[in-house]
């Protein structure tokens, strides 16, 4: 499980760079969550950009689920 995360972070990530660095993977930009995290942004708006922050959250809440659901059918006793 910990090498899924490690495997979809580190794509994720490979996909952002490529999309900003390649003009032909721009589109892809958007599958990755690197493109919605943009404190910067924040900072020099001064608001909260609320589309990516709920784009965030969603992701981080199918997450949090998806954890619940796969862990409660295992046996973690001793």
């Amino acid at each position: 499980m910990v090498g899924a995360t490690i495997a979809v972070g580190s794509v994720g990530f490979a996909v952002n760079f490529v999309a900003l660095a390649w003009s032909r993977a721009a589109p892809l930009r958007f599958v990755s969550p690197f493109h919605y995290y943009t404190p910067g942004d924040a900072l020099a708006g001064g608001t909260v950009p609320w589309v990516s922050f709920g784009v965030l959250a969603g992701v981080g809440l199918a997450g949090l689920t998806a954890a619940f659901v796969l862990l409660a059918r295992r046996d973690l006793a001793p």
